[in-house]
């Protein structure tokens, strides 16, 4: 379930790095903060009965050099009895402009201990994309057909968008589950929104925007089976998502904006050729976002945002040097 959460938070915060297809390369950089919250549902187990956090999504780079992304997920877990878990899913990627290549890195704690790191690089060939991943141990496969890297399919989504499409489908490898799956993919689009933006909408202005839900189903699934997930959001013209839904069939998350930041953008007049040497396994140095949306330090307890790193591994804390959003709420404990 935790790599399903990670999966779909992480799509969902990456179809706000979407704008109008005319700038370079379709895409703004931005730091964007969501709290999630829990959709009250009567027929939820009480098991969970309760699920808070937030999540923050970093986009930046162009055509020309490339996409990077940091992104980190924090949810915490409440049951009835006044038990709580706090899980932190962080991702690094790194895709070319032409988007022949990608490089990522995955990991997941519980309650601050690791339990997963992947590194893995996906070089296209042809219509098969070659994947090397460094688990436990080293593995290699080919996907022997036509897949879509995440930065490739988010342009196609705002460029069908912009056309009037309502209904399209793709393969996604975006490296998570492990980095051994690919992902059969269903977007729909709504025709644009004219109601007016509630409160925390305003700030992005009087633009266009479209109800977006995205399905994703597992590689076995047929034809009239539900999805493994969906997404649902409003995504406005010059690419920030708000309304974020995250339906897991048992439960659904919502999110909402809790900070924007737009990034320095850099210029780009020539997209990318396809890189002879591919860039490295882990993604280019940049620093995780924290879960508060500015940078985490070791001094933090437990019960507040997970520190960035666990105790002992001090080579992979963030910069102290790292933009900070001004928001600053930490991830809630569950109501008893």
């Amino acid at each position: 379930m935790m790599n399903l959460l990670f999966r779909s938070a992480m799509i969902a915060c990456a179809f706000s790095a979407l704008i109008e297809p005319t700038l370079a390369g379709g895409l703004v950089p931005h730091r964007v903060a969501y709290d999630l919250s829990l959709e009250g549902n009567p027929q939820m187990s009480d098991l969970s009965v309760n699920m808070k956090g937030r999540m923050v999504y970093e986009f930046t780079g162009n055509a020309c050099e490339g996409y990077s992304v940091n992104f980190r997920f924090v949810l915490e877990t409440g049951d009835a009895g006044g038990n709580s878990a706090v899980t932190d899913l962080r991702n690094k990627n790194f895709e070319s402009g032409d988007g022949r290549s990608f490089n990522f890195q995955s990991q997941t704690f519980v309650n601050e201990v690791q339990t997963e790191d992947v590194n893995g690089t996906a070089i296209r060939d042809g219509d098969k994309v070659n994947v090397k991943l460094k688990l436990t141990e080293n593995t290699e496969f080919t996907i022997d057909k036509p897949v879509m890297f995440p930065t490739t399919q988010l342009i196609k989504t705002i460029a069908e968008a912009e056309k009037g499409t309502t209904v399209f489908s793709d393969d996604i490898y975006d490296g998570s589950d492990g980095g051994q799956h690919v992902f059969h993919t269903s977007t729909v689009i709504g025709t644009p929104r004219t109601n007016p933006p509630d409160e925390s909408e305003k700030p992005i202005g009087d633009l266009r925007r479209w109800p977006v839900t995205v399905s994703y189903f597992g590689a076995g699934a047929g034809g009239d089976q539900p999805p493994d997930y969906s997404i649902s959001f409003d995504l406005w013209e010059n690419g920030i998502s708000s309304k974020m839904r995250l339906d897991y069939g048992d439960f659904v998350l919502n999110g909402k904006i809790a900070h924007l930041e737009l990034l320095p953008e850099t210029a780009c007049n020539t997209p990318s050729a396809s890189a002879a040497e591919p860039p490295a396994t882990t993604p280019p140095v940049g620093n995780n976002p924290a879960a508060d949306g500015k940078p985490a330090t070791t001094d933090q307890p437990a019960t507040e945002t997970p520190k960035t790193e666990p105790e002992g591994d001090k080579a992979q804390q963030p910069k102290t040097d790292a933009p900070a959003a001004p928001a600053e709420p930490s991830v809630v404990k569950p109501a008893n």
